[in-house]
């Protein structure tokens, strides 16, 4: 199927690891020019060398955190390509429980799911309401819709992303700007196997015991976690042509664990 992306250009967040990696791979190899961000410059830069054979790629090392990131992030599409047609919100993270309430936690949470992907579709919007082409995808979680106090800042975060993003489609849908939510399930990205390998060596028990007991306490259908690139597929579609009358949707990649109507 030809998705239409070829020649289209994008910023993706969090694109050095996890399901912002695998994203960054497949838009690539649709042949869309790329503006990656991450934190860390090391990781960055191999996912630009691992790409640059397939397309033209920028790497921004920044903080989604930092106001200034935004503006750095659309100027180096303008810059590079000319212009933004896709924003890839990828950024973000979790934190404590419920019961370690810290204020600043949930502030700092909050910023990073939510308001650094506003800020950033934002900056953008104004070029993609122009040519009257654009697709924004927001990357949630099935936290947003399933509250489980073991990820309370991160689900409150999540939810509001959900609500940030049917706004965009309500405002910007007319103008050609498409926006979506994915929600991922339980996916074996660095950070959720770094979340395994911290639980197993304060409890005793292995990683496979500790994966195994989150799927217990939230069963898959499917009866198996996650891959990056099976997010990263449904991704890449929301941003194609053949997506072109969905907006405002939060569409779950998650094996069947959400089971709600």
């Amino acid at each position: 199927m030809d998705l239409g992306l070829n020649g289209r250009r994008a910023i993706v967040t969090g694109a050095s690891k996890g399901i912002g990696r695998a994203t960054a791979h497949l838009l690539a190899a649709e042949g869309v020019s790329l503006v990656l961000c991450a934190r860390e410059q090391g990781p960055l830069n191999e996912v630009r060398d691992e790409l640059a054979e397939l397309t033209s790629v920028v790497a921004v090392c920044a903080d989604v955190m930092d106001r200034e990131s935004s503006a750095a992030l659309r100027e180096a599409a303008v810059a590079s390509f000319g212009g933004v047609d896709i924003v890839v919100n990828n950024a973000g993270g979790g934190g404590s429980a419920l019961k370690n309430f810290d204020e600043d936690e949930w502030h700092d949470l909050y910023t990073l799911n939510v308001t650094s992907a506003l800020r950033l579709t934002m900056e953008c919007m104004p070029l993609m309401v122009d040519q009257r082409w654009g697709r924004v995808v927001n990357v949630g979680s099935t936290m947003s819709r399933h509250a489980d106090p073991r990820f309370g800042p991160y689900g409150a975060a999540k939810a509001a992303l959900l609500h940030v993003t049917r706004n965009l489609a309500q405002a910007y849908s007319r103008d050609g700007v498409l926006t979506n939510c994915v929600l991922p399930g339980l996916t074996r990205t660095s950070s959720v196997l770094g979340g395994y390998a911290a639980a197993a060596a304060a409890t005793g028990r292995t990683e496979d015991d500790i994966e195994r007991r989150m799927m217990e306490r939230q069963p898959i259908a499917i009866g198996r976690v996650g891959e990056p690139e099976e997010v990263a597929a449904m991704i890449v579609f929301l941003c194609s042509e053949r997506a072109s009358w969905v907006t405002g949707a939060d569409v779950a990649v998650d094996g069947g664990t959400l089971t709600d109507l």
